[in-house]
């Protein structure tokens, strides 16, 4: 894609329509929490759904106190990544705002997707510190976040995981990661860029079905979303209250296990399952899911054979009477 070769609409008329938009009303009370005059950071692909989060953030800004500039970064594993990074330019200054541009390289095999994402996070990270930003919007909705909490659940997650990925975050000190559009479906967004007239760029590798979220994305959510109309946009309101209910129980969790131990037995059986878990997982936060669950059910059954279960580099020692924790053995 040369520069220039867009066929995009008169970018006054589309800001006024996009600034009118419902949800440029969700996108400017997350921007309220960068300060005025401050630096808002819009993570673009040139996908559907980081387009159209690009136009509603200049939109918001032509009437807003805060300056909006688009990031994206070229991972080098399609063809068409160039094209893509070169759309986001044109993107950008079609809207008048400034485009930071990157590349970097993510070496194929085990992990690519958690690896791209990380490296990506670590670029976006850069640039909101080089140039002050205090918030980094992304640009994911509705059916991102269903997916998310099925894959989550499939692999037997607690409950904070449940929840799936938060509205708010920090990405460092004094940036954080928004994401306004967890709640609008990716139909939405598409259906509001043929209004307005604005093009977007298509990822090929978000059609293949060979992959666990591919399948999610193409076999289930069809079907869910035939089942109950809108399904996404529902789970992922049931989602924020998931949130939110994690946390509560995270803060009851937390008054469980408050001294190094051992701990009375006794005691900890009295706790609800959820909370028990909950604690556990606190001590142990590099333990898996499922072992999490047996120590659980080891701490509340009623037999007095002693056991040892392994949570990371710790143990979990269950006894008749009481219950602590010790360190494994580097040659365990």
């Amino acid at each position: 894609m040369s520069k220039g070769t867009l066929a995009l609409p008169s970018v006054e008329g589309v800001l006024r329509c996009a600034g009118r938009d419902p949800l440029a009303g969700v996108v400017e009370r997350c921007m309220r929490a960068a300060p005025r005059g401050g630096t808002v950071i819009v993570a673009a692909s040139g996908g559907g759904d980081s387009t159209a989060l690009a136009v509603l953030a200049a939109a918001v800004a032509v009437r807003g106190p805060w300056s909006v500039r688009l990031a994206t970064v070229d991972h080098g594993l399609r063809a068409e990544s160039i094209d893509d990074a070169a759309f986001v330019e044109e993107l950008g200054s079609w809207l008048g705002v400034p485009v930071d541009r990157e590349r970097i390289q993510v070496d194929r095999g085990p992990g690519l997707s958690a690896r791209a994402r990380t490296a990506r996070y670590r670029v976006l990270r850069e640039r909101a510190q080089a140039v002050s930003a205090t918030l980094v919007l992304l640009a994911h909705h509705a059916q991102d976040q269903l997916e998310t909490v099925l894959m989550r659940l499939l692999r037997g997650c607690g409950a904070a995981a449940a929840g799936g990925m938060p509205h708010r975050r920090r990405l460092a000190p004094g940036c954080w990661i928004a994401r306004p559009l967890l709640e609008t479906s990716r139909q939405g967004l598409v259906t509001r860029l043929r209004q307005w007239g604005v093009p977007w760029r298509s990822d090929a590798s978000n059609l293949d079905a060979s992959r666990p979220r591919g399948r999610l994305r193409h076999r289930v959510l069809p079907e869910l979303e035939a089942m109950a109309p809108r399904a996404a946009e529902r789970a992922s309101r049931a989602a924020r209250r998931v949130r939110g209910a994690a946390a509560a129980l995270a803060r009851e969790a937390a008054a469980v296990m408050t001294d190094p131990g051992p701990w009375s037995r006794a005691r900890l059986r009295r706790v609800p399952d959820a909370t028990l878990a909950e604690a556990i997982r606190m001590q142990c936060p590099e333990a898996a899911d499922v072992t999490v669950e047996r120590a659980t059910a080891a701490v509340r059954d009623r037999s007095d054979r002693p056991r040892r279960i392994q949570l990371g580099d710790r143990w979990l020692v269950v006894q008749a009477r009481q219950v602590r924790l010790e360190p494994r053995s580097p040659h365990a």
